[in-house]
């Protein structure tokens, strides 16, 4: 099997028969994990764009899979042992390419106390150039119109309409401090109840004020933005990560609230309907209160009872960053494009 027709292979499979054939077939699978080894090296030895656009291609969509609704349909369909013989091979190639940037003293020379450690995380946070991007601080503030605002929303969608369900995973096998935190952040994103201010709901109106549908999405998703939302899923999923992802996740609430001050900013300064907006401002206040409660009840109680926790957690933070400032130069310098190009 070339890797160019692994894709293809993921929707070879129909009903519940084809997957068990699939399966049991132990020469198939054999040949999907030779083509993943091939594309990765393709893609990341080579540094073939459209490989790496394979790449993530097919981990989005195992990921959706992974995170798609229950139903009869899919009773019967055992897709994860392929799934996960292809995701194990290029996760890993994905996270590798994270910690090549990421030096040992980045992640090894952090204090042992749990208050030290949290000072120190913040700082490492504050310092990293992802924390006041010219995106937020410049662009969307100052200059952003509607057409600019749908396409940073289609490429937020990454991970937003996910967060709710990433810390419910997140809250497998943990307990006391951590378990409660995740909880309290987890009903906020439900809206207390509230159908109406559920956070995913309040994000789909915002996409739909600017009139970003599931087709400009699909469209309009840079190859930045993919490999965002792959590690978020990538992270969440797999609980041999979760000290991964507590790093992750608490980068995530801890940046939110100046970033989404620029953005309403921008957004009211652009003349956007107020009921687009309402998912932003709400998270200024809400995740300044969830980015504290994170680093105080989730990071310390881990640092407390393993100070070795505080590698992983870094590492976690550190893979948000770059990949973070990545992506920020990426849509920034997509957007000063477009503007640029003559009508």
């Amino acid at each position: 099997m070339s890797h160019t027709s692994l894709l293809s292979s993921l929707t070879r499979a129909e009903d519940r028969d084809d997957w068990h054939a699939l399966n049991t077939d132990l020469d198939f699978r054999k040949e999907v994990v030779l083509a993943c080894r091939e594309l990765v090296d393709t893609a990341y030895g080579q540094g073939d764009e459209l490989a790496l656009w394979n790449l993530h291609d097919i981990l989005a969509r195992i990921y959706d899979d992974d995170f798609g609704p229950p139903g009869v349909d899919r009773a019967d369909k055992e897709t994860q042992p392929i799934h996960r013989d292809i995701a194990a091979v290029l996760e890993k190639a994905v996270l590798e390419r994270e910690l090549a940037d990421i030096t040992d003293d980045e992640v090894s020379s952090y204090p042992e106390d749990p208050d030290a450690y949290v000072t120190w995380l913040k700082a490492r946070i504050g310092d990293h150039g992802s924390r006041r991007h010219p995106l937020y601080r410049e662009y969307l503030r100052n200059e952003a119109g509607v057409e600019e605002f749908r396409f940073f929303l289609a490429q937020e969608s990454n991970l937003d309409p996910r967060f709710d369900d990433i810390l419910a995973l997140m809250q497998l096998g943990v307990s006391g401090q951590q378990k409660l935190e995740l909880a309290a952040n987890y009903w906020d994103e439900m809206g207390n109840g509230d159908p109406a201010d559920v956070h995913t709901a309040m994000f789909a109106r915002a996409l739909r004020t600017v009139g970003a549908d599931d087709a400009y999405i699909a469209k309009n998703q840079l190859l930045e933005t993919r490999i965002s939302g792959n590690l978020s899923a990538c992270l969440a999923l797999s609980r041999r990560h979760y000290l991964k992802a507590v790093g992750f996740m608490g980068v995530t609430e801890y940046m939110v609230p100046i970033r989404f001050r620029d953005f309403v900013d921008g957004w009211r300064r652009a003349g956007l309907p107020e009921d687009g907006v309402r998912y932003h401002e709400l998270h200024i206040g809400i995740d300044a209160q969830h980015a504290s409660g994170w680093f105080k009840n989730v990071v310390k109680p881990l640092i407390r009872d393993d100070p070795r926790s505080g590698r992983e957690i870094a590492t976690g933070a550190l893979i948000r960053l770059n990949s973070s400032l990545r992506y920020l130069d990426a849509v920034l310098a997509h957007l000063r494009t477009a503007t640029e190009r003559p009508n």
